[in-house]
C-alpha cells in the first residue's frame, strides 16, 4: 500500500499516529515509519488496515489520490 493512502485515510478518520496503531496492533513508531515510506506494510498489518476500514473505501481514497 502506498503510505499516501495509509496516512490520508488515518488523517480523514481523525486519528493520531498512536490511536491508529492501537486498533492495528503496531507501536506509534511503525506507523510513522510506514507514513514515511521507511518501511513497508506487512502483509498482516494490510489486511488489519482493510479489515479497519474496509476494502472498497481504502480503495475509493486510493484511486482518489491517484487523480489528484
Amino acid at each position: 500500500m502506498n503510505p499516501t493512502v495509509f496516512r490520508f485515510i488515518r488523517q480523514s478518520q481523525g486519528l493520531t499516529q498512536k490511536e491508529l496503531g492501537q486498533r492495528l496492533g503496531i507501536s506509534e513508531g511503525l506507523v510513522c515509519m510506514i507514513e514515511r515510506g521507511k518501511k513497508n506494510i506487512s502483509h498482516n498489518v494490510n489486511k488489519k488496515f482493510r479489515e479497519t476500514f474496509g476494502n472498497e473505501y481504502v480503495e475509493k481514497c486510493r484511486a482518489f489520490l491517484e487523480q489528484n
